[in-house]
C-alpha cells in the first residue's frame, strides 16, 4: 500500500470509483451531479490516493490550507481494509506538522460511523435527512500529547509586557514546546500554569489543550499531578 498524489489518470480512476460507490445509494441523476461536482473540485483542491500494485483503491480530496476533507471514497473491493484510515492518517500527520488545531469534514450519512470510529466528534448541528444527512465533524489534533512530559522554552515570561499591547502583562509563562519543533521551524505554543515567577524553561505534563476556532492550538503544561486549572 502506498499513498500518492493523484495525477490525471488517478483522477479519472477516482471518478469511476466515486460513481460506482454512489450508485449503491443514489439515483442516476444524483450520481452524475455528484461526480460532475467532484470533477470540478479536482481543479481547486488537493487529492491523494491509496495504491496497491499501481491500482487506485481509495482517494481523498481536501483543502491543503485548512485540511477540510471534502470527499473520501474507497473502492468496493477495498472497503474495511484500512485504506480510508490510511488516508486520514496521512492528513492528520501533515496537519499536525503544520500545528493546525483540527481536521474538519461534513460527513455524509454513510460515512458518519467511519469518522466517529476514527475519533472525529460532532462540531455542529446535522442537516438533511436519511441518506442526505450531513454531520459537521472535527478531529482535534494533539490529543495524543495529553499526559506526556514536555519541555517549554519560555519566550514571554510571567509578568512581562505583551508585545503588541504594552499595558497588558502576561499572567503566565508562555512559550513553545521544545520537543515539537520541525525542520521548517514550526513550533507548538504552550502556557505554563502553576509557577508565579518568570521562567526560562519548564518541564512538566501536558494537562490540556486550548483549541481556538481559527488559529493554532496551545498546550497547557503544568507540574506533574496538577490539573492545569488557570485558577490554581
Amino acid at each position: 500500500m502506498k499513498i500518492l498524489k493523484l495525477d490525471e489518470d488517478g483522477r479519472r480512476k477516482a471518478l469511476e470509483i466515486a460513481e460506482s460507490v454512489l450508485s449503491d445509494t443514489y439515483d442516476e441523476k444524483s450520481v452524475k451531479a455528484a461526480v460532475s461536482f467532484l470533477e470540478k473540485r479536482f481543479g481547486t483542491l488537493s487529492s491523494k490516493g491509496v495504491y496497491e500494485d499501481d491500482d487506485l483503491k481509495a482517494f481523498i480530496v481536501y483543502d491543503e490550507e485548512t485540511y477540510q476533507i471534502f470527499f473520501l471514497f474507497v473502492h468496493k473491493d477495498a472497503q474495511n481494509k484500512g485504506c480510508g484510515t490510511a488516508l486520514v492518517d496521512e492528513l492528520r500527520k501533515e496537519a499536525g506538522a503544520l500545528r493546525l488545531a483540527r481536521i474538519k469534514v461534513n460527513a455524509p450519512d454513510a460515512m458518519i460511523g467511519f469518522y466517529q470510529s476514527y475519533g472525529f466528534e460532532q462540531a455542529d448541528q446535522e442537516s438533511g435527512e436519511n441518506e442526505n444527512r450531513v454531520m459537521p465533524m472535527e478531529y482535534l489534533l494533539g490529543k495524543e500529547y495529553i499526559g506526556k512530559t514536555v519541555t517549554v522554552i519560555v519566550d514571554r515570561p510571567y509578568g512581562s509586557f505583551h508585545l503588541h499591547h504594552p499595558d497588558v502583562l502576561y499572567p503566565v509563562n508562555c512559550g513553545y514546546v521544545n520537543e515539537l519543533i520541525d525542520g521548517d521551524g514550526e513550533f507548538q505554543d504552550a502556557y505554563v500554569y502553576g509557577p508565579k515567577e518568570p521562567l526560562e524553561t519548564f518541564k512538566g505534563t501536558v494537562a490540556g489543550i486550548v483549541y481556538r476556532k481559527d488559529g493554532p492550538s496551545r498546550f497547557i503544561v503544568t507540574r506533574t499531578g496538577e490539573t492545569g486549572d488557570p485558577e490554581q
